[in-house]
């Protein structure tokens, strides 16, 4: 039922952000076979991304809709950060069956170059995550990089694990990225590298941290005869999880809402042919192969040594190389790891192809404090 996608990301695109979504909504259309009258339903969301120069926009699904020219019979937005993109897929799916639309569009990204590079500083607005903030947050909001780095130090005194074995999802994935013609970071990169690069809030190091880049990622959905080749994909599985209180009080920070989505979703791994996992950090990427199932709680260290998670290895994770790698579109990676399962399901990754992909198993992790958690089996139904 997905009938096209596109993702087109940019370290900096020159034009407007409108200009971005438009280009990648036609490509996806192109794939398709279809225009603009033949949607009749739009999913989207907001992240801090601009759509209209430097503004985001408040309700996007129904300004996209204007833009475009669409008079939806279904419309929905998702805000669950990251992993929105892939409920984006649930709801159109849950959508269609219902008979409430026929053809989806779903949306996810923004042109955040102004705000990365402090050219444009957006409004600011208080925005708090819970009535105790005052307790928890005593200077200002708190960056996501800080919070990670916490897990990662907290995961180092549990666990053991070492920079070292945090450094070799960055290698791994940037050998990937390497046969990824997508990718904006492509050179080989080693351990001493990783080590050498300037830890940014410790002890994460710059080339843990994924690269903030304008980009959108556009996928349709829908039951209508399609002119493409697309092979015909299906949810084999799906599970979301919330955890609405701040990190702070949680029983422990080392684990994640992707322990209770993935037992939702419950679906043999071993069933599994490739692995796409949020990558905002490294220690994102090793929270969700224990959470998930991968690997037991606190040995994830040994894991990435002993297995290689490369495109071409026994367990392919992140094989376009991930955002780490491919950039972040406007702070989110959902739509970076769906493409990429998208392009391995239909044997259209070219040099990063895994070999006779049937099932995807991806993992997407959400709002800066890993509060929500999608799980999204993708495969063909025998």
């Amino acid at each position: 039922m997905i009938v096209g996608f596109s993702g087109k990301i940019f370290k900096r695109y020159e034009g407007d952000g409108m200009d971005l979504l438009r280009e990648t909504v036609d490509e996806a259309l192109e794939m398709a076979g279809m225009e603009y009258k033949d949607i009749d339903g739009v999913i989207a969301n907001a992240g801090r991304g601009g759509f209209y120069g430097d503004k985001t926009f408040f309700n996007p699904a129904d300004q996209i809709s204007e833009y475009f020219g669409i008079r939806p019979k279904y419309i929905d937005h998702v805000q669950y950060g990251g992993p929105s993109a892939l409920t984006m897929i649930y709801r159109a799916y849950k959508a269609i069956r219902a008979g409430e639309a026929d053809t989806i569009l779903c949306i996810q990204g923004g042109k955040i170059s102004q705000f990365r590079d402090g050219t444009v500083r957006p409004p600011k607005t208080d925005i708090i995550d819970t009535p105790f903030e005052d307790f928890i947050k005593i200077y200002d909001q708190m960056l996501p990089i800080s919070d990670y780095a916490m897990v990662a130090y907290r995961h180092y005194k549990l666990f053991g694990t070492t920079d070292e074995q945090r450094a070799l999802i960055s290698v791994m994935q940037r050998y990937n990225a390497m046969y990824n013609e997508k990718a904006i970071f492509r050179s080989p990169l080693s351990v001493k590298d990783v080590l050498s690069s300037r830890i940014v809030s410790y002890p994460l190091h710059l080339l843990e941290i994924v690269y903030p880049v304008d980009g959108f990622h556009a996928f349709i959905v829908s039951k209508k005869t399609s002119k493409s080749n697309l092979r015909n994909i299906d949810i084999l599985a799906y599970g979301e999880a919330h955890w609405t209180e701040p990190p702070a009080e949680w029983e422990d920070i080392v684990y994640t809402p992707a322990v209770e989505s993935s037992k939702r979703a419950s679906f043999n791994l071993d069933k599994v042919d490739t692995f796409q996992l949020y990558d905002s950090f490294t220690i994102t990427v090793m929270l969700q192969m224990e959470d998930i199932g991968l690997v037991e709680k606190g040995k994830v260290g040994s894991f990435v040594e002993s297995n290689d998670l490369t495109f071409k290895g026994n367990i392919p994770t992140n094989t376009g190389g991930g955002s780490l790698n491919t950039g972040q579109p406007a702070y989110m990676s959902g739509g970076v790891i769906l493409e990429e399962a998208l392009l391995q399901l239909n044997g259209m990754a070219k040099g990063h192809q895994v070999k006779d992909v049937n099932v995807a198993y991806i993992n997407g992790i959400g709002w800066w404090s890993r509060r929500h958690s999608v799980t999204l089996v993708l495969g063909e139904k025998k």
